[in-house]
C-alpha cells in the first residue's frame, strides 16, 4: 500500500518530525553562532534561517542532526522516508508536486526535551569557544563508524548521547 502525498506536505511532515524531537533547538544554536550548514544558500537569511525549504534541504542532516537522530533511534526511519522521495538534488528540488511513498514517520512518542538539552550544551560549548563546524565533522566521522559494526556498536552502547556530545565537544576545543 502506498500513500499519495503532495511535495509541500512531505516537507511539512519532515519539519514537524524535526520540531517534535527538538532538532530546531540545535539548528538555532548553529544559526545564531554563524555556523549554519546552509552558508551560501540564496534562501538563507542570517540569524533567521531558511526562507524556501525544499525536499532535499529538509531531508539532508548535518553531522549534529544525524548524530542526534541516530542516538534517539530515528535516523534509519528518517533516511528510509527520504529515500522514497524522488528529485532531490543539492540545494535544488525536482520532486514532482505529488509523489507516492510507503509510509510517513509516526509523530507519536516524539519528545523535544533531549533536543533542547543538547542545544543548551551546544550553546555553552560555543560560549566557551568551541567550534560547531569541527564538532559536526567529528560527529560525521563517528557516524561513519556505522559501516564498521563492531566499532559502532561499542560507541553506541557504551556512551550516553548527551555526555558523548559534551565529551566530543571538549575534545574538539
Amino acid at each position: 500500500m502506498s500513500i499519495e502525498i503532495k511535495k509541500v506536505d512531505i516537507i511539512q511532515h519532515g519539519l514537524k518530525v524535526l520540531q517534535s524531537v527538538g532538532s530546531h533547538h540545535i539548528c538555532e544554536v548553529c544559526i545564531k553562532s554563524g555556523n549554519s550548514c546552509c552558508k551560501g544558500c540564496e534562501f538563507l537569511k542570517d540569524g533567521i534561517g531558511c526562507q524556501n525549504r525544499n525536499t532535499s534541504c529538509t531531508a539532508w542532516l548535518c553531522g549534529l542532526q544525524k548524530f542526534f537522530l541516530n542516538e534517539i533511534g530515528l535516523l534509519d526511519e528518517w533516511e528510509n522516508l527520504w529515500e522514497q522521495v524522488p528529485g532531490q538534488c543539492f540545494r535544488k528540488d525536482n520532486t514532482p508536486k505529488t509523489i507516492k511513498i510507503k509510509s510517513l514517520l509516526s509523530l507519536e512518542d516524539l519528545d523535544n526535551k533531549v533536543g533542547k538539552l543538547i542545544a543548551e550544551k551546544l550553546e555553552l560549548f560555543v560560549k566557551e569557544g568551541g567550534s560547531i563546524d569541527q564538532l559536526k565533522l567529528s560527529l560525521d566521522l563517528l557516524l561513519s563508524l556505522k559501516t564498521t559494526p563492531k566499532a559502532y556498536n561499542y560507541y553506541k552502547h557504551t556512551i550516553d548521547p548527551i555526555a558523548h556530545i559534551v565529551d566530543i565537544a571538549k575534545d574538539v576545543k
